[in-house]
């Protein structure tokens, strides 16, 4: 395994769709976002194991959707949406001038969700520990139904890096055609409680219509279309 300080180049070993190219105020292609994942994925696989030891899963979602928001902006000449709760989260270069208020919701740019799966209630799994086998489900969850382009991506504990795990970003996938049939109720409207909405079937086919990297990696590919649908990759 390479020294932590060297550089992996994750992205040889992922099955690519090469005929992709999001146009969302800013150009990413398939060789671009690749790229991008390949840097967050070595970027995540510096930091210790004991750092994901010490947050939950949805921090460690939120570190792994920042690595990359960033690591596209670098490789496209975007810039990373600066309004914490911002829509969306990679912008064109041209919206730095903007406006607190239109940067909350601004008209382009690219919205970026994660999730690491869903497994099987009782699951027992530690920070660290691989869950590709024991995947139950895979949903993309948004604040609102309003959500039409989306780049959802997939992550899991793995050794890609290191011998040591570290969070690595398995799979990526695009749509621009998702509407509010493809989310779900939305839960969490009483209380303190993130108000969330799920994606149904209907739109998780269309993001595995749109898949555009895979890793070609112990199940990933074969787990994914089992709990997505066909993907429309190499």
């Amino acid at each position: 395994m390479p020294h932590v300080s060297e550089k992996v180049h994750t992205g040889r070993h992922f099955l690519t769709n090469p005929g992709i190219e999001i146009e969302c105020g800013f150009g990413l292609t398939s060789l671009q976002l690749t790229k991008a994942v390949a840097d967050a994925n070595n970027e995540l696989g510096i930091l210790p194991l004991s750092l994901w030891r010490c947050i939950d899963l949805k921090s460690t979602g939120s570190v792994v959707g920042a690595y990359l928001a960033s690591a596209i902006a670098r490789e496209t000449g975007a810039i990373v949406n600066p309004i914490e709760k911002g829509h969306p989260d990679v912008l064109p270069a041209r919206a730095a001038n903007a406006s607190e208020v239109a940067l909350r919701n601004y008209p382009v740019g690219l919205e970026i969700k994660g999730t690491c799966g869903n497994t099987p209630k009782g699951t027992l799994l530690k920070a660290g520990e691989n869950r590709c086998n024991l995947l139950s489900g895979i949903t993309w969850q948004a604040h609102h139904q309003e959500v039409r382009r989306l780049l959802g991506i997939i992550w899991d504990f793995d050794s890609l890096i290191r011998e040591t795990p570290s969070p690595v970003i398995t799979a990526g996938f695009y749509s621009a055609t998702l509407s509010r049939d493809c989310w779900g109720t939305i839960s969490g409207t009483t209380g303190r409680n993130t108000k969330v909405s799920g994606m149904r079937a209907s739109g998780k086919e269309k993001m595995a219509a749109g898949a555009i990297f895979v890793l070609n990696r112990n199940c990933y590919a074969e787990r994914y279309a089992q709990l997505l649908g066909p993907l429309s990759i190499a």
